[in-house]
This record gives C-alpha cells, sequence and structure tokens, in this order.
C-alpha cells in the first residue's frame, strides 16, 4: 500500500517537483547540493525505509554513479541566555520568557531552552547576556520573546553575527514579529554517498531530510562534454 509521504524543498513547506534538471555539469565539478524534506503525512507512524533519489539519463554522459546523497546534519537549538532587569518602561509589568535561535546560511533551528524573568515597575527592560554562539556555519543569531505573561514566542531582534552575547531588549509587546520555525533547518551536508540512506520510523507529521548532488570526478572518461543531471525521487516501499 502506498505511503502517506509528502516531499518539501529546503524550506520545508514549499513543495518539491517530482524532478529536478541540474543542467550542466562540467568534469570535476558538481551542482549545488540540493536538499529534499520528506514528511509523513499520515495520521500514524510509517517506516520510509529510505532516502533516495534516481537519474533519468537524458544523453549518453549520464550516470547514476554521479549522483551523490548525504544525511541533513542540523545544528543544535541554543540553550538559554541570562537576563537581568534595567531601567527603564518599555515592557510591561509581569513575567516574560526569552528564547535565541542558531541561523545558518540554509535556515535556522527552532528556539533554544527558554529564560523567563519578571518586571516591576520602573524596571521594564531586559539585558539579555551570555547569548549562545554556535558552532562553525552558524553566522547569526534570532532573539524571541513572549508576550507579557508567557505563552507562544515572538521574533524580537536579530544579532548579525556570531560572537556578540548581549542585547538589550527594549521591545513593546506590539512591536513582536513572527513565531520562531519548528523545523530545524539550519543543516548542511553530511558525508556524501551513492548508496542510499535510510531514514527508518517517523511519527506522524515528522520530517526527515537528506541532500543530493552531481558530482562528476575530474578526468573522467566520457564522449563529450559536459553531462547533464536530471534527478527525480524515490522512497522504497511507499
Amino acid at each position: 500500500m502506498a505511503k502517506a509521504v509528502s516531499r518539501y524543498e529546503s524550506d520545508g513547506s514549499t513543495p518539491a517537483q517530482a524532478s529536478y534538471d541540474e543542467g550542466s555539469v562540467q568534469d570535476g565539478s558538481s551542482t549545488a547540493p540540493r536538499r529534499i524534506w520528506w514528511k509523513n503525512a499520515s495520521t500514524e507512524s510509517e517506516t520510509l525505509d529510505g532516502c533516495k533519489f534516481q537519474i533519468e539519463p537524458v544523453g549518453e554522459n549520464d550516470g547514476a554513479d554521479y549522483l551523490q546523497i548525504a544525511p541533513d546534519v542540523p545544528v543544535e537549538p541554543p540553550g538559554q541566555p541570562s537576563s537581568a532587569l534595567t531601567t527603564g518602561i518599555a515592557l510591561e509589568i509581569g513575567y516574560y520568557e526569552h528564547a535565541i535561535t542558531f541561523v545558518t546560511a540554509n535556515g535556522e533551528t527552532p528556539a533554544g531552552t527558554r529564560r523567563g524573568i519578571t518586571t516591576t515597575s520602573g524596571n521594564q527592560k531586559v539585558e539579555l547576556s551570555s547569548i549562545p554562539t554556535g558552532p562553525s556555519g552558524v553566522t547569526k543569531r534570532r532573539v524571541y520573546r513572549t508576550a507579557v505573561g508567557g505563552g507562544a514566542l515572538k521574533f524580537v531582534a536579530e544579532i548579525p553575527d556570531n560572537t556578540t552575547t548581549t542585547y538589550l531588549d527594549q521591545i513593546p509587546d506590539a512591536s513582536l514579529g513572527a513565531a520562531p520555525p519548528t523545523l530545524n533547518t539550519s543543516g548542511a551536508p553530511g558525508t556524501w554517498t551513492v548508496s542510499d540512506i535510510t531514514i527508518g520510523d517517523l511519527s506522524a507529521g515528522a520530517y526527515a531530510a537528506c541532500w543530493m548532488r552531481y558530482n562528476v570526478p575530474a578526468g573522467t572518461s566520457q564522449v563529450g562534454n559536459p553531462r547533464r543531471g536530471y534527478v527525480s525521487f524515490k522512497e522504497t516501499g511507499a
């Protein structure tokens, strides 16, 4: 029986095409890595045997042996920052929570561990410190906060580097932005392989991602140049 599996592009929300024409690939080069998300769209757990792509030859120089797959290796969400009250009246009086996300070239982590604080009259700004810095690949961080009383996190500000560890929050509740992502899109390709990658069990609504690229080694014997990568998808047992 066919499995209820949906596929999405790198952002995790745009539906993936049935196939991708990766264009011309010269010997000694590769296409830009492309990430595809698999989602279990059913209401119960499914076993997805493999994260698989297949080549569709469009010329005599094309071959499946040049198609490579890599697992998605995401950045873990950060820990909590420290927080302290400072003088001012920017925020309401009451309980707030802050959290941080890491941002990479490929996306953003979900919010990290929350830090709570209660403002008092005249002490209605919050100084965040010890804001976590990320591993290699993290280029900036984002600050999220609840409205007074706690609840859902909303965007406060972006820290445009991976070194700054303090931020003064004086953004009114009415100016808060969008919620942080729930899907971790921060990942980069792991080790490239020509073998299929096992995904295994996915709970209802869960996602798993793999990367693909069409890579032609330098000095590859061929008739004519360049090659082309034209890639479609398959899931074993789906």
